[in-house]
């Protein structure tokens, strides 16, 4: 995803340095050395790095608490900037020790080690135990530091203890208020309604899918980043698949707003659900795996395979309705695979409304699945890589056989090359998706000369657009930079730039 790669308090592999920031690391004055013993990020360990957090195994039996630390005090040291502006922290374990002792001197040692507190340090604190910061040194041992580096023990039983009772405070917190939406006052498109981060969402509703584990939402990266935090793209994508439930099955509008991130070029869109994650935590119809639990905040990495998924459709006590799902493939190693998503859907194709595919992998019987399903309203195809060779991959022609066999599509969310010329000819018959209101696709094409230019042929598409201008209630046709689209059915002049713009000359 885009919008993941955003920076954080813990910095992650989920996240992407610019330019810039790469040729600052190279140029520091000084940098600390590697750690002493092999390395994890802190508090980005693994999946049960936290004593007392439930999760689930493979056959979806609740599982104890993660096994206690075999060391009583752990050592740790952190590297953040030296500019404040808490951009990323970077944390190791440099070791675990039986006692307080043996952590102090360990810190010591650490502490001399580091090129940083060279000349001071061990005057500074000599006879002082932990911590250590190199930010106490004399100005002209700091002056040119781009980071600093913190040293510090901690008290793992006590630490344990009190994320637990953290978490169980976040899991037991109350859902911020929402605003009641009326079915019969429809409201599409563009709203300037607040924009609410709530952090503790996911915590508060566990994900129901085995393998799942549940933890502080401060774990994840850019947690004080409030709208820039890696939960809030999560909760903005739940939102968005609760969005399309609510005007698919229970006839409420789709509205949506947008802010930009420091330094991003792209702005992010927020869509505001009627009823979200926190009603229908329990909702057997749903099965919900785009989900913070499911995944790995130190690689972004999803814990979604298709043995869980498959259990958690065909132990289903209701028929599945909607299917969200998100498999992170911007993340190497992660294990569901096209097949079992495709096998997934095929599953419930008798009762599935609603589909969400997130950074899945995409292939043709995937495509062939969701035309299968005759009762679907709403489909989001959004990022997902296509996977594939031959007639195995997906393509525009196939995409085109979901407008023509879905009658009752209402919402067609796609963001991908593969909607293109077969799918616009789709929607220019008549016969296609008779009810569908909410049309966004984002798929340009950019040539050598040309950016941004809609796939297919430009005069099908505004027929195509055109014949439905009594029945589209928010169309967006490859958003710009400031989330317009790039043609308006029945707008004026300037509206329509289906054509794109010519690429510029460096």
């Amino acid at each position: 995803l885009h919008d993941s790669k955003n920076k954080g308090k813990k910095r992650s592999v989920t996240e992407e340095e610019s330019a810039d920031e790469k040729k600052k690391g190279s140029a520091k004055k000084k940098r600390a050395s590697p750690p002493t013993q092999d390395v994890k990020p802190a508090a980005l360990a693994s999946p049960t790095a936290l004593a007392g957090t439930a999760g689930t195994d493979e056959a979806g039996k609740k599982t104890s608490p993660p096994t206690p630390s075999s060391g009583t005090f752990r050592v740790v040291r952190t590297t953040y900037p030296s500019d404040g502006s808490g951009s990323y922290e970077e944390e190791y374990v440099v070791g675990e020790y039986a006692t307080l002792e043996e952590a102090n001197k360990a810190a010591w040692r650490e502490m001399e080690r580091n090129p940083q507190f060279e000349d001071w340090g061990e005057e500074d604190y000599a006879g002082k135990s932990p911590p250590y910061s190199s930010a106490d040194g004399p100005f002209e041992a700091i002056a040119d530091e781009d980071e600093f580096i913190d040293i510090y023990v901690v008290d793992i039983a006590k630490k344990e203890e009190e994320e637990k009772k953290m978490l169980d405070a976040v899991m037991k917190s109350k859902p911020p208020a929402k605003k009641k939406s009326d079915p019969s006052k429809r409201k599409f498109g563009k709203t300037n309604r607040q924009i609410v981060v709530d952090a503790n969402l996911f915590a508060r509703n566990p994900c129901r899918i085995p393998g799942g584990t549940t933890r502080l939402p401060s774990d994840y990266p850019g947690y004080n980043k409030g709208k820039g935090s890696f939960a809030f793209l999560i909760q903005r994508l739940s939102d968005r698949n609760y969005a399309m439930r609510a005007m698919c099955l229970e006839g409420h509008g789709a509205e949506y707003n947008t802010f930009k991130k420091a330094n991003a070029y792209y702005v992010c869109v927020v869509w505001y659900p009627p009823s979200n994650l926190d009603n229908h935590k329990n909702d057997a119809t749903i099965v919900d795996g785009c989900h913070l639990d499911l995944i790995d905040p130190s690689d972004g990495k999803t814990y979604l395979t298709g043995r869980n998924l498959d259990s958690v459709i065909v132990n289903a006590s209701e028929p599945v309705e909607c299917l969200f799902l998100n498999a992170s493939q911007s993340n190497s190693g992660n294990c569901i695979s096209a097949d079992d998503i495709a096998t997934a859907i095929s599953k419930c194709k008798d009762s599935l409304q609603c589909l969400a595919l997130n950074e899945c992998k995409l292939d043709a019987s995937m495509i062939s699945a969701i035309a299968s399903c005759s009762k679907l309203r709403g489909v989001i195809i959004d990022s997902c890589e296509l996977w594939g060779k031959g007639d195995d991959r997906p393509t525009d022609a196939g995409l085109s056989e979901v407008l023509r066999s879905c009658s009752d599509l209402r919402w067609c969310f796609v963001k991908s090359s593969i909607f293109g010329t077969d799918c616009w000819n789709a929607l220019a018959d008549e016969g296609a998706c008779p009810n569908l209101e909410l049309l966004w696709v984002d798929a340009p094409l950019n040539t050598q000369d040309r950016i941004h230019t809609a796939r297919g042929d430009h005069d099908t598409i505004r027929t195509a657009l055109e014949h439905r201008a009594n029945k589209l209630k928010l169309c967006m046709i490859n958003p710009d930079e400031k989330n317009k689209s790039r043609y308006v059915v029945g707008g004026g002049k300037g509206t329509d730039r289906l054509n794109g713009t010519a690429r510029a000359e460096w």
